[in-house]
């Protein structure tokens, strides 16, 4: 496959051009398509003089961020991997130095929202370009996310993924933690203590609890569509009852767009949370495990830079 050039450049776009670019690759995300566009990547950048670095070493990135501080290269990351790698390297950078994604996971959630692919071309056009897209994060107890944090049984099949995982994750890898979950997870209620403004406070309790950054989840489910990754703000949805047939109700009625109406479901948004419950709870953040209730969570302002998309979703 051969790349086309892309055009000659003007003076205004060579003093904004990136310098310097490293990739930073998931070791367990993508199969052997992905990998080849890194490589298609590598040799696209180094066509346009631009120095490029791989590294499968988190360790390794921070110490170039922080030589980075007393350089004038214009510099960017590239993400290859699943939401869980992007969030990761999101945590690991300062605001004013942008990512881009270069989507090798299962869901790759963020990545299908504003329309990245996974394009030695595509991500070699972004850093052309080099357009910022500014969009808020959240924290959960001190771990950077970008798409959500939910706690309960869904987050249960992700423990339970956690604790299973070898290598790359299909969709069918979730059959046996689905299974487990089913069979002895309990639904235990899980109370959100949320603040909106100032002095403006809300408790509710259910057995699932959602928080959304960008209104995205697996599988194609449309749970929270009012969620905006740029309005200062995490939109939670919560379902009320617990049990395996309420839980398939609710799955039902999201599938059809009908859950928002429901008496079950709740909807706030929210700057700042805490979840907790009287019994052991799991809770996930962009399809990652993370551990158990309680978590504090809070939503971080224009806290992450990306390069655009060539069009953006």
């Amino acid at each position: 496959m051969t790349l086309p050039h892309p055009p000659r450049t003007t003076s205004a776009e060579v003093d904004n051009r990136i310098d310097e670019v490293w990739i930073c690759a998931s070791p367990k995300a993508g199969r052997g398509q992905g990998r080849q566009e890194i490589d298609l990547l590598v040799k696209r950048l180094r066509g346009d003089a631009i120095d490029v670095h791989v590294t499968h070493s988190m360790g390794a990135l921070r110490d170039r961020i922080a030589d980075h501080s007393r350089s004038t290269r214009r510099f960017a990351v590239v993400a290859a991997g699943g939401d869980g790698t992007l969030a990761l390297v999101a945590q690991n950078l300062p605001r004013e130095i942008p990512i881009v994604p270069l989507p090798m996971g299962t869901e790759n959630l963020l990545a299908r929202h504003f329309g990245y692919t996974c394009s030695a071309e595509a991500v070699g056009n972004s850093i052309q370009r080099n357009k910022p897209l500014v969009i808020d994060a959240g924290l959960a107890n001190g771990r950077l996310f970008l798409v959500m944090v939910t706690a309960g049984m869904d987050a249960e099949v992700v423990r339970g993924m956690h604790l299973t995982r070898r290598g790359h994750i299909t969709r069918w890898s979730y059959a046996r933690p689905i299974l487990r979950a089913l069979s002895k997870y309990g639904y235990p209620t899980i109370t959100s203590r949320e603040t909106a403004g100032e002095g403006e406070t809300y408790t509710r309790s259910a057995c699932w609890m959602m928080a959304f950054n960008l209104p995205c989840y697996g599988g194609g489910l449309n749970i929270e569509p009012g969620a905006n990754g740029t309005d200062g703000m995490l939109d939670r949805i919560s379902l009320h009852k617990g049990l395996l047939w309420n839980g398939l109700h609710y799955l039902t009625r999201i599938k059809l767009g009908w859950h928002l109406r429901h008496r079950d479901v709740d909807r706030r948004r929210f700057r700042t949370a805490i979840w907790s419950s009287p019994l052991r709870v799991p809770y996930q953040l962009d399809g990652d495990y993370a551990g158990r209730l309680p978590v504090e969570i809070e939503v971080l302002p224009g806290r992450v830079t990306l390069l655009a998309p060539p069009i953006v979703n």
